[in-house]
């Protein structure tokens, strides 16, 4: 079995493999259920469509076809291929989170795990360490 072609989640995978056969090629799709284990982030490569070695040239021509009828955005690429772009707002918004946690663990904290007040707008008196 030889990879034919990698899709960008199991829907288009199904899409190329449904077309495949209608061509009267078999095939199957591997790693379908792999995406379930990271979440709804874009998983490039999991999902697969693997073919027999006989049946791979007609199937290379037809994936061909599939992957030239598919819309493309301004930069030429196709969707699927667009899909990095989706790592940089991921790691931005890992980044923000990290420097949020960041700024909570430095703010003050009382013996008693309670917020230290820095002045008497928290309506506590405030935290003195000589009571």
């Amino acid at each position: 079995m030889t990879t034919v072609f990698e899709a960008a989640h199991a829907v288009e995978a199904h899409m190329v493999l449904n077309l495949l056969q209608q061509q009267g090629v078999a095939g199957r799709i591997e790693g379908e259920y792999l995406q379930g284990a990271i979440g709804q982030l874009p998983a490039r490569g999991l999902v697969r469509v693997v073919v027999d070695d006989e049946d791979l040239a007609a199937a290379r021509a037809i994936v061909a076809a599939f992957e030239a009828e598919q819309p493309s955005d301004a930069t030429g690429r196709t969707p699927a291929q667009a899909a990095p772009s989706r790592w940089a707002w991921f790691l931005a918004g890992v980044l923000l989170g990290a420097l949020a946690a960041a700024a909570m663990l430095r703010a003050p904290v009382a013996p008693g795990g309670q917020a230290a007040c820095t002045d008497t707008s928290c309506g506590r008196p405030q935290y003195s360490p000589h009571l």
